[in-house]
């Protein structure tokens, strides 16, 4: 096992603090690799050479002449797997240090192995997201082979034969109501939801949870689409709660092989930007969002004349209120009483401004045949507004 340096020296640096004596961590060729002083690091410990070639238990340093490049202390083997990999030792007068020298070996030798770990789980992590992106973006000449992929997937334990849904998640800073970007200090907390995600989906392993670029993907090991949205919901409230953020979750179709989930997490990432658009829904399933596909296929320049041709020469604020009513209403499926109680406003008041709205638009959206217009172009506004 080869020692990783930066670790080591934060070890250091953890157990000073701890013990207030100074510390240094040796490689297996005697080089002092981490250290409490600084100017001793990448320096010959000839005393830690002695450990390691005659294999001692300890050595025990009375004066600086004693081995080159040592100073008087204790010197104790690091021992992992019955291999010795380093030396640790500690500065000061025997009858302070040898007490405490015992207690420093235990301590490195779990400090070590547990960095190790982390590193072993950040490879796989690594290698993991690997073969994720090669399933869903690699292209045909890459040399990927179905083979080649299921044999990759079983080392790393994902079983690409299985039935999937993939769902792709956007999330947004609540305090500034933005897109959380990559690129700042937000990457802890995509790390943090990602480990809360998976302790909630860990009764099943095929349960895949990676980040792609400014978004989180799932791969529910399910061909349910309605399972999986109660599913989603549940993490999304959670997430949302813990953290003070918004989620916003696209959901694709079920898939089994490649091309089936890649159309599937295609489906999901639409769906997701057009929650994260729209707003009027934090999860969208792409199978239910027809009207809102149709819409991303229209021109700008379209969709601003549509909506321009039905509600005339309102003002942009008078669009807006317009826009929020007709959301309520058709929330509401209609309901006069629900609506009412919703706006805060009384059902007389409401009646009021519905017929209002047809004067101006010359569209009753109490009129299943008049509303669709009217129904088309709050759809619309809100695609391209924020309302």
């Amino acid at each position: 096992m080869i020692i990783p340096r930066k670790q080591m020296q934060k070890i250091v640096e953890e157990l000073e603090d701890t013990i207030q004596k100074n510390i240094n961590i040796m490689d297996e060729t005697g080089c002092i690799i981490a250290s409490s002083d600084m100017s001793r690091i990448g320096t010959y410990h000839s005393g830690a050479q002695q450990v390691i070639s005659q294999k001692l238990d300890e050595l025990v340093i009375c004066s600086q002449d004693q081995y080159a490049g040592a100073k008087n202390g204790i010197n104790l083997p690091i021992i992992i797997e019955d291999e010795i990999v380093g030396v640790v030792g500690i500065t000061g007068e025997k009858e302070e240090v040898q007490i405490l020298g015992k207690i420093i070996q235990k301590m490195t030798k779990i400090l070590i192995m547990d960095s190790y770990q982390n590193n072993q789980k950040k490879i796989t992590e690594n290698m993991k997201n690997n073969f994720v992106f090669t399933w869903l973006f690699a292209t045909e000449d890459s040399g990927e082979t179905e083979e080649s992929m299921n044999l990759r997937g079983q080392l790393l334990g994902i079983d690409i034969n299985l039935d999937r849904v993939v769902v792709v998640l956007g999330i947004v800073n609540k305090k500034q109501n933005e897109k959380i970007r990559e690129a700042e200090v937000e990457q802890k907390l995509f790390d943090r939801i990602i480990k809360e995600i998976r302790r909630y989906l860990k009764q099943d392993s095929q349960h895949l949870v990676f980040q792609i670029g400014t978004k989180l993907v799932i791969f529910f090991h399910s061909s349910k689409t309605a399972e999986v949205f109660n599913v989603v919901k549940q993490i999304t409230e959670s997430v949302e709660k813990q953290y003070d953020c918004i989620v916003y979750c696209g959901i694709g179709t079920g898939g089994t092989n490649r091309i089936e989930i890649r159309r599937s997490y295609r489906e999901a990432d639409t769906a997701c930007n057009l929650a994260m658009r729209l707003k009027n829904r934090r999860i969208k399933v792409y199978s239910d969002a027809d009207i809102e596909l149709l819409l991303e296929n229209i021109s700008k320049h379209d969709r601003e004349m549509f909506v321009k041709r039905v509600f005339k020469d309102c003002q942009e604020g008078e669009i807006i209120r317009w826009v929020q009513l007709l959301r309520c209403y058709s929330e509401n499926n209609g309901s006069i009483t629900k609506t009412a109680e919703d706006c805060f406003i009384h059902k007389n008041t409401l009646q009021y401004r519905l017929t209002k709205l047809k004067e101006m638009t010359g569209y009753d959206p109490r009129n299943i045949k008049e509303s669709i217009p009217l129904y088309i172009a709050m759809l619309i506004y809100e695609f391209d507004h924020v309302v």
